[in-house]
């Protein structure tokens, strides 16, 4: 089901440490049980295509630490270098990952670059492929860069380009990583995000990105008493969440004051020559209900379900030049689309944008688009999911929201 996210705000001097395990890697499934037991909670970026391999975390696994209530970031398939690669080779790494995740039923809106390797075209696929946020390696107050500053602020001063201290290495100490959160407090407070690899001691075979559990474990400690001080441990979504907040009525589908079978604030729709009918399902994605149209012969048209296309509060409004993002969960035996119409100020609805066409689907799957930005006439937005091919379409749970506006306080 669809939940609003809050923007992270902190007090002077208050310091927010964000835990991030990178790679999947077997051993931090230990990292994880440490943190829960004292009230914490960590990022651990996934690269799916690695999951189940000798020495990484198993599906399963994953899961485990998603329902102990860590969050799970994307980290491309297969860890490339990805500036060494077309832009085509970095989409399919960047958002066929995210892809994959979501599909396994992740929520996934942090990236972390691996090896911090980015350039322009690499952060422009981050945000298209619509993370919130994404992590450098490097950047913050080390002894090698004496006038970097000790951490980031919040809102950070780019998300596509959070900063660190560098992947915490063998010869890091426990009076280093107190270091990192101690400057940040002198400092007046900020963001420190910690990146953590391996965990073990001895590791066998020697790894260089790694700590050994004894030092992980004191420095948690060390953490718990500074909450006292302004200084707690947050997920990397915690502190950049999801821009915008939930606008739709009813996205889960599941109201249906009038008992006709449709949603309330939500319209069965199309055109065109085809014949078709529509089921009010119980093969829902989330809750009791979603919604199924299927088409038997077409000649013309589509058939679609969207939100109500009224004069009142079913329609949410649209502010000029921003984009709107919206998701759904869907399963098909042919390839359907996300459409976009706004009302203008005369009262008429207009077709604004249908997104790309998306690939049928035996189990529900996490799709997403973001509109073009809305023109100046338009006043309130209708989206909602279509097909225009004999086949059949269910979907359920809905969210859309504004990607350009703040997150509310």
């Amino acid at each position: 089901m669809a939940t609003t996210s809050q923007a992270l705000v902190l007090s002077p001097g208050q310091v927010a440490v964000s835990l991030n395990f990178d790679d999947g890697l077997a051993t931090q499934s230990s990292a994880a049980a440490m943190l829960v037991a004292r009230g914490m909670r960590g990022t651990f970026f996934i690269n799916s295509g690695r999951l189940g391999m000798s020495g990484f975390l198993t599906l399963a696994q994953v899961r485990a630490l998603q329902d102990a209530g860590h969050e799970i970031g994307g980290h491309t398939l297969t860890h490339p270098h990805l500036t060494s690669l077309s832009p085509d080779e970095q989409r399919r790494e960047i958002c066929d990952d995210r892809a994959a995740l979501l599909n396994a039923g992740f929520r996934v809106t942090s990236f972390a670059y691996p090896f911090g390797d980015k350039n322009s075209v690499t952060r422009q696929l981050v945000i298209d492929c619509n993370y919130n946020s994404a992590r450098e390696s490097g950047g913050l107050r080390t002894p090698s860069c004496s006038s970097c500053p000790a951490a980031e602020p919040v809102p950070p001063s780019d998300p596509y380009a959070v900063r660190t201290h560098g992947s915490v290495q063998s010869t890091t100490t426990l009076a280093d990583l107190q270091g990192y959160v101690l400057r940040a407090e002198q400092a007046g407070g900020g963001w420190v995000p910690i990146v953590f690899h391996h965990i073990c001691a001895p590791c066998n075979p020697p790894q260089t990105y790694s700590v050994a559990p004894a030092t992980l474990t004191a420095f948690l400690d060390w953490l718990v008493p500074r909450a006292s001080r302004g200084t707690f441990v947050a997920t990397m979504d915690a502190v950049v969440p999801s821009p915008g907040v939930q606008i739709l009525k009813n996205p889960s589908l599941e109201a249906d004051s009038n008992g006709d079978g449709t949603p309330d604030c939500w319209q069965r729709g199309g055109f065109g020559t085809n014949s078709f009918t529509w089921t009010r399902t119980s093969d829902a994605h989330g809750g009791s209900w979603a919604q199924q149209v299927r088409i038997t012969s077409i000649t013309s048209g589509d058939r679609k379900l969207i939100t109500l296309q009224d004069s009142g509060t079913c329609a949410p409004p649209t502010t000029t030049g921003h984009h709107y993002r919206i998701s759904a969960w869907y399963k098909a035996t042919t390839s359907v689309r996300f459409k976009a119409y706004y009302r203008n100020s005369s009262g008429a609805w207009i077709f604004w944008a249908q997104g790309p066409l998306l690939p049928a689907q035996s189990n529900y799957t996490h799709a997403e688009w973001t509109t073009p930005p809305a023109p100046a006439e338009a006043r309130a937005l209708s989206v909602g999911l279509s097909i225009d091919q004999v086949g059949t379409l269910t979907m359920d749970d809905f969210a859309l929201a504004d990607a350009d506006a703040a997150a509310a306080p």
